[in-house]
């Protein structure tokens, strides 16, 4: 991480985690590994998949960038379609690795999938912040264009959802905290689940939340999903001490809560 960057911690209060699924091969993808690293050649395995497509590697997972999405004035969303070898079992809220080639050396990452595991498109989505001391940020929402080859670790992590969804919920985000959120709230709209949900989210300015438009439809479209915007620079921080103030029946709720480190240790 680098330095003087802020850091972003996530926390589940009261939730039973489900196990986090490994990322599993298909057989069919497995036997075309194994006969490509058979082949004996000047040439490595890796290149023969490579010359039929660049995102089959015997060795590694591949991804190309399809699309850049801009979200705000420092943030950006890249659609990405894996290759081989990358299974979408992942759980709404679980994080990947992202490598990026910048200068000739390989950069890595790891960020939250925005995208939701229920989705038909076959691609993933992951939204950056860039940050004013992050190297691989401020490429990722400034330099990267649509075609871009990426590297790709399994998803993972435990600040997850589970299957079904709890009655009732609250969700305390702020800044780039809300993107593992923002992939459970998509997959609970795709399930038809959204119940009962309240979401506290803080950004610096109402220009700065991400995702403000699809938010305002669920809020359209669910009667039972209400969404409170807290603008910092105006109001100040949330202060947890007074959630009552907020989210007077919280006690009752199981709480997933993703933002600064601050806001989760007040």
């Amino acid at each position: 991480m680098a330095k003087n960057q802020v850091k972003v911690n996530a926390n589940v209060v009261d939730t039973v985690r489900p196990r986090v699924a490994g990322a599993g091969r298909r057989p069919a993808v497995d036997a075309l590994r194994s006969i490509a690293t058979r082949v004996t050649a000047p040439l490595l395995p890796d290149d023969y998949l490579k010359l039929a497509n660049p995102l089959w590697s015997a060795r590694e997972l591949r991804g190309r960038v399809i699309e850049v999405r801009r979200e705000t004035e420092d943030s950006a969303t890249l659609v990405i379609k894996p290759g081989w070898g990358f299974t979408f079992d992942y759980q709404p809220g679980q994080y990947v690795g992202i490598g990026l080639l910048v200068e000739g050396r390989w950069r890595w990452r790891s960020y939250s999938l925005t995208s939701s595991p229920v989705s038909t498109s076959r691609t993933i989505s992951i939204t950056v912040k860039a940050m004013p001391e992050g190297f691989l940020s401020t490429h990722l929402v400034g330099g990267v264009a649509p075609g871009t080859i990426v590297r790709l670790a399994a998803p993972q992590g435990e600040f997850v959802l589970p299957d079904p969804a709890p009655p009732s919920v609250l969700f305390l985000t702020a800044g780039s905290g809300i993107t593992p959120v923002m992939s459970m709230l998509r997959t609970l709209d795709r399930r038809g689940q959204i119940g009962d949900i309240v979401h506290v989210h803080s950004a610096p300015t109402r220009a700065d939340v991400l995702f403000a438009a699809e938010l305002a439809e669920l809020g359209r479209d669910h009667d039972g999903y209400r969404l409170t915007v807290r603008a910092t620079r105006t109001e100040g921080r949330l202060d947890l001490s007074r959630l009552d103030a907020e989210v007077p029946d919280w006690r009752d709720r199981q709480t997933w809560a993703c933002g600064p480190e601050g806001m989760l240790h007040d």
